[in-house]
């Protein structure tokens, strides 16, 4: 007997508290819930219009770029290179055009050497599909921490944006063979003399035999 009336006892204790609660749908908690940042759709919205015109039109000779890195990398940044503030990596984009000396594809961060004339040692491309560093987002001078809520948002937009760059270029890195000849325009990132001296494509090209 005492099992039937504890059921509308407890009940009755409960509905008093649930008057003053609001019931929400969870299809209304799903539309009032905030977006969060979509970096992909961030970097493909800048991609065509702002991004690539701006490696294509600010590039400037891998075989200037590289020995004047080596020689000496604030003169070199001075001169070729871009950052947003005292501290921050150098940024240089280069292009080139030259001879697949080797290709490195036993790590899954690959990468391409291209021997370039004038160049006593050869380019490394990096063709992934690991890319390292955020050498494209970093070279974009429109791309700036401020304009994120933090550093989760910007390093997701670095991401977004290095992606872009590997989908349209690794299908043409995976068709290249030692002996081709190729042309590329790139991002180099560089905090220190003492970094990989790489290059993150953005535009690679096979030319004709």
């Amino acid at each position: 007997m005492r099992k039937r009336w504890l059921a509308p006892v407890a009940l009755a204790l409960f509905l008093p508290a649930l008057a003053g609660c609001k019931i929400v749908q969870i299809a209304d908690q799903e539309a009032a819930a905030p977006a969060g940042f979509n970096a992909t759709a961030y970097a493909e919205g800048l991609w065509i219009e702002q991004a690539l015109p701006h490696f294509t039109e600010t590039a400037r000779p891998v075989a200037e770029v590289l020995p004047a890195i080596v020689g000496d990398l604030p003169s070199a940044g001075a001169e070729f290179g871009y950052r947003p503030g005292e501290g921050s990596p150098w940024s240089f984009v280069v292009t080139g055009t030259g001879v697949v000396a080797a290709k490195n594809t036993e790590s899954r961060a690959g990468t391409m050497e291209v021997t370039v004339e004038g160049l006593p040692d050869p380019v490394v491309l990096q063709i992934g599909p690991v890319i390292r560093g955020n050498a494209v987002r970093d070279a974009l001078p429109f791309v700036s921490f401020q304009d994120f809520t933090n550093q989760l948002e910007f390093a997701d937009a670095g991401k977004a944006l290095t992606a872009i760059a590997l989908a349209a270029t690794a299908p043409i890195s995976e068709a290249i063979a030692v002996g081709d000849t190729v042309v590329f325009t790139g991002a180099i990132s560089m905090a220190n003399a003492s970094d990989r001296l790489q290059v993150t494509p953005v535009v690679l090209e096979k030319t004709a035999p």
